[in-house]
């Protein structure tokens, strides 16, 4: 790590950044020669699946596939024989299944609370792809379960283990910009959505639940931005949003939302989501500004400027030594010390995601914590403002 136009205290935080990093990020990424590998149950093979996990699976020593189950079955075989696992014929065959310590919960969003619980009652540890749950009572229901059950659990908020991301993390948790007062930020999606012809539900693909009932933005993106933002400034007061159907048709679920998220001791940030951004495939972008000193986090790379400074500096931020999700969960289960994102953490961004649809239903700001919790009815229905 070279930055020769640093101060000298500059450059002993960065140092001391990355050390902490170092250590919160869990097991190491290369494990040692007398690991023990963790039975691994995989429910759902779609897209996010093919993608993130089964690469990360494929040859590594702390989780080994042992049994794959999706409502495909033949896509569930073709899974389980590329890893010499067992496909299984139910969800409690698999949660059953002997060599099954851990289970990977990879389905739409709908069905994570049926997967999960059914797990956590087998006393298998959990990791669940986000959101946690569908609705506020649903995530409720799995942060209780997993308290009685005493496994470990996790909701993989994927960015959080970006090397830039954790980086900038521990920048704004280390106090260097200051008294932090406004955050702005998007994440986008487009061409895998809008620039391949018909939509999705008409091509019917593997992405088409995403254009249902329970698939729209932000359960899908915003619960991204809203974990990143409770992880660096804490709990949320207030939120107020909007939201827009962009496809023609009656309203189904949200393509687009816009959000403001206040907090209780800490910034205002206005985030945007949308899938119909055309020209982004995946492409986040944060600011945080503060007393101090400003952050820039986009496709540019990490970005700093400190009071007293004429310009804007790059920061180089090498992978990091502690590895991924899968090392962070290995290390929660092993009883290592690692930050991970819990089921208390997933309560939390559910409890914001619903003020977001109380919202866009009132027309008004919503105050956190929710009283009463007033659970989202079953599916996605709110749009915008005549929703």
């Amino acid at each position: 790590m070279n930055h020769p136009t640093l101060k000298i205290e500059e450059r002993t935080l960065l140092r001391r950044i990355f050390r902490r990093l170092e250590r919160l990020r869990g097991a190491p990424a290369a494990a040692p020669p007398d690991v023990r590998p963790v039975g691994v149950g995989l429910v759902g093979v779609g897209n996010v699946v093919r993608w993130a996990y089964l690469p990360r699976l494929r040859g590594r020593r702390t989780f080994r596939l042992r049994a794959v189950y999706d409502l495909n079955r033949a896509a569930a075989r073709q899974v389980a024989d590329s890893f010499g696992a067992r496909a299984c014929s139910s969800l409690s065959e698999l949660t059953q299944e002997d060599g099954v310590e851990a289970v990977f919960v990879c389905t739409p969003a709908q069905a994570h609370c049926e997967v999960a619980l059914a797990a956590l009652e087998a006393g298998r540890h959990v990791l669940c792809e986000k959101p946690l749950g569908s609705s506020l009572e649903e995530a409720l229901a799995l942060w209780e379960a997993a308290r009685e059950a005493g496994t470990a659990h996790m909701v993989n908020f994927s960015y959080r283990f970006r090397p830039d991301v954790a980086f900038a993390s521990e920048l704004i948790r280390s106090g260097a910009l200051g008294r932090v007062y406004h955050v702005w930020g998007a994440l986008f999606q487009g061409g895998w959505f809008t620039e391949t012809g018909a939509p999705a539900q008409a091509r019917g693909d593997a992405t088409a639940w995403r254009f249902g009932p329970g698939g729209g933005i932000v359960l899908d993106l915003g619960s991204h931005l809203i974990d990143l933002c409770r992880l660096w400034f804490g709990e949320i007061d207030q939120v107020q949003a909007w939201t827009r159907q962009f496809r023609p048709g009656p309203p189904v679920c949200e393509d687009a939302c816009g959000f403001s998220l206040s907090f209780k001791e800490g910034p205002v940030a206005h985030l945007l989501t949308s899938r119909w951004a055309t020209g982004h495939k995946d492409c986040a972008s944060l600011e945080v500004s503060g007393s101090e000193g400003s952050l820039v986090l986009d496709r540019g790379g990490l970005r700093l400027w400190t009071r007293g400074e004429p310009r804007w500096r790059a920061l180089l931020v090498p992978p990091l030594r502690g590895g991924d999700f899968l090392d962070a969960f290995y290390a929660a289960i092993a009883g290592a010390f690692a930050e991970i994102p819990d089921f208390r953490d997933g309560l939390k961004n559910n409890e914001a995601l619903d003020g977001i649809f109380q919202s866009v239903r009132s027309g008004a700001a919503v105050a956190l914590p929710l009283r009463g919790a007033e659970a989202r009815p079953q599916g996605l229905k709110v749009m915008d403002r005549r929703g």
